[in-house]
């Protein structure tokens, strides 16, 4: 079986926050719901409860009552929006991990669908959105419902990098997505440590990320399709988020 381990030498403290702060994207009120599913394609989003299902169907009632154990990271390959039902094709990308948090997911997903009905015929775009989002969830609410503090807005790629001293407190790692292996590496039972420099932003997110040490077989470009849904707690100096640049190692291991 193949499992990935990320090594990171960062503090895992976490803070506390009790409600969803958004939803998916900004819901536009003229959207429809089919407008509002397909911005949805393309993203990458953690599927929540249900990873562990290669077809899963569920009824909007049910939705908040939802409570497995196994959580993916997913890109969205497909949304569409037929009769009060949304019907989603999802890819594996990788698995979410937050500190003092478990995820008991057994195999692999590879590629999935998951079906939400019983919505009204003509429900509005924003009440399609909460819904979704008890099962499709961004990086930011799957934080805030696993009770973890992240409500820093995004900064640009180019904001100045900290100089170090004086008294700088290195970021803190909230949220990791580790990824799958590539079908290549898993076929040949290939393993290896990715090496990512990457920039820690003041808005607590990956910028610019590049290899710095390439292990092929279709891992390095895995790990750069995830590393842009970890979330920090950003570094600070004097008090203030700066921005830092960091290594971060990606471990592909069989097992």
């Amino acid at each position: 079986m193949a499992a990935m381990s990320t090594s990171f030498p960062i503090n895992r403290n976490v803070g506390c926050m009790a409600l969803l702060a958004c939803f998916l994207v900004p819901v536009a009120l003229s959207q429809t719901p089919e407008e509002f599913l397909h911005s949805l394609v393309g993203q990458k989003l953690i599927l929540r409860h249900v990873a562990d299902k290669k077809e899963t169907k569920v009824k909007k009632i049910d939705l908040a009552s939802m409570n497995g154990m196994c959580d993916r990271a997913v890109q969205i390959r497909e949304a569409a929006w037929r009769r009060g039902t949304a019907r989603f094709k999802l890819e594996e990308i990788g698995t979410p991990g937050v500190a003092g948090s478990g995820n008991s997911c057994k195999g692999s997903y590879d590629e999935g669908t998951l079906e939400i009905s019983k919505f009204e015929g003509n429900e509005p775009a924003d009440s399609l959105a909460a819904s979704v989002s008890e099962l499709l969830q961004t990086p930011e609410q799957y934080l805030a419902a696993k009770g973890v503090k992240f409500d820093l807005p995004p900064a640009p790629d180019d904001a100045p990098l900290s100089k170090s001293p004086p008294a700088l407190i290195g970021p803190k790692l909230l949220l990791t997505v580790d990824p799958t292996f590539s079908d290549e590496a898993r076929k040949s039972k290939y393993q290896g440590t990715v090496v990512l420099s990457v920039i820690i932003g003041t808005d607590g997110r990956v910028h610019n990320p590049k290899i710095a040490r390439s292990i092929g077989r279709g891992l390095d470009e895995n790990a750069l399709r995830v590393i842009t849904m970890w979330r920090f707690e950003p570094a600070r100096q004097l008090d203030k988020a700066v921005a830092t640049r960091s290594s971060i190692e990606v471990s592909y291991q069989l097992y």
